[in-house]
């Protein structure tokens, strides 16, 4: 894992929507956010932000774990 990836599989789908948006808040335009996310937190969370104009992609890495990065 990279340094700047961080591990969300154990926060709720909730809890994780909330950190992203804050997260994504702060971003400057062409970066990104990268993170790891179990199945259900990517069908959650990845289609509400593509939706919002964001660059959104995952990655299977484990049976239920997600590279996924969301940037502007």
């Amino acid at each position: 894992m990279e340094n700047n990836t961080k591990d969300f599989t154990e926060l709720t789908c909730t809890n994780l929507m909330i950190k992203l948006k804050i997260l994504l808040n702060r971003l400057p335009n062409g970066d990104s956010v990268r993170f790891l996310a179990t199945r259900e937190q990517v069908d959650n969370t990845c289609t509400p932000f593509s939706g919002q104009g964001y660059r959104v992609s995952w990655d299977q890495r484990g049976e239920n774990q997600f590279l996924v990065q969301i940037g502007r």
